[in-house]
């Protein structure tokens, strides 16, 4: 009986996995479509234009990130396809450190939302960090800590979804932040969130749960 409920439990779960990678994925196939299309057919605004190639290259390395992650987490894939998964895994952090490389030359060359900018800086620091310790991780065969650089690094590329659902929100009239009347300090609050909650759940995830779990096994015994 106990291993029936178990095997529901475990379906249960890969299930609801299945439904929110699914999910994650096809909203950040919309975003990405609705973010980079303008910039391909329509005309822009003169300190785009100028701006135009460097644009263009982080969301390349964007779409490395959010579309190549969910392929190298797939656990299937990884072990029946491991030249394949170390072949994208390279376009992966190429990719993603030439999107966060990006990130300083748009913050300095007119980016509108002066507020937003420490934040901006500091993720993109923090994306090229993960990248690196990720590679040197793989480098030195640290599997383990290798995967949470890797789960870290996709979390803080998923920034550039996070920050248009936090907007698109606001636009149907859900905004639990309607008690600040600034837009300007609500969007500039957004850019902070729309990594730094996603960043923290990673790491209790990761490593405080975890840490947690450790120790009152330790006691037990």
């Amino acid at each position: 009986m106990k291993s029936s409920e178990s095997s529901m439990g475990k379906k249960i779960i890969r299930t609801i996995t299945a439904a929110g990678w699914v999910l994650l994925i096809l909203l950040s196939a919309y975003f990405f479509y609705e973010s980079v299309v303008p910039y391909i057919v329509d005309d822009l605004a003169p300190r785009k234009a100028k701006i135009k190639p460097f644009l263009i290259a982080h969301f390349v390395g964007v779409f490395c990130t959010i579309f190549l992650g969910p392929i190298q987490f797939w656990p299937t894939f990884r072990k029946r396809y491991l030249h394949l998964h170390r072949l994208f895994g390279k376009a992966y952090i190429i990719g993603s450190l030439i999107g966060a490389l990006m990130v300083f030359y748009l913050l300095f060359n007119g980016y509108p939302l002066m507020g937003a900018i420490p934040s901006l800086f500091v993720l993109a620091c923090l994306w090229i960090f993960v990248l690196v310790a990720a590679w040197y991780c793989i480098k030195k065969m640290d599997i383990k800590n290798h995967q949470h650089f890797m789960i870290r690094s996709y979390v803080l590329g998923l920034a550039f979804v996070f920050i248009r659902l936090l907007n698109r929100l606001e636009r149907l009239d859900f905004n639990p932040f309607s008690f600040i009347p600034d837009a300007v300090m609500r969007d500039t609050l957004y850019e902070w969130m729309c990594w730094i909650f996603p960043l923290l759940i990673t790491e209790i995830v990761l490593v405080w749960w975890p840490a947690i779990r450790k120790n009152q096994v330790s006691r037990t015994r």
